[in-house]
């Protein structure tokens, strides 16, 4: 059984969940109270930025190993 395309599949819901996770970092929902506001932003936009970049890749990759199997 071939566990790529299911593998793949996760991933993108990861990725789509570390995005909404930093929009919420953003917003305030998911930081404590004593962080600072500046850092907060930030740490936010990195964790959306990352998952973003992870959705992207995955999305976007064609599936070689097929490919190198046959070779």
């Amino acid at each position: 059984m071939d566990f790529a395309p299911i593998f793949r599949y996760v991933v993108l819901v990861v990725a789509g969940a570390a995005m909404v996770a930093g929009i919420l970092v953003v917003v305030g929902v998911l930081s404590p109270a004593r962080i600072p506001e500046d850092f907060r932003v930030i740490v936010g936009v990195v964790i959306f930025l990352y998952g973003a970049y992870r959705f992207t890749v995955t999305f976007f990759r064609k599936n070689d190993t097929r490919n190198a199997n046959h070779q």
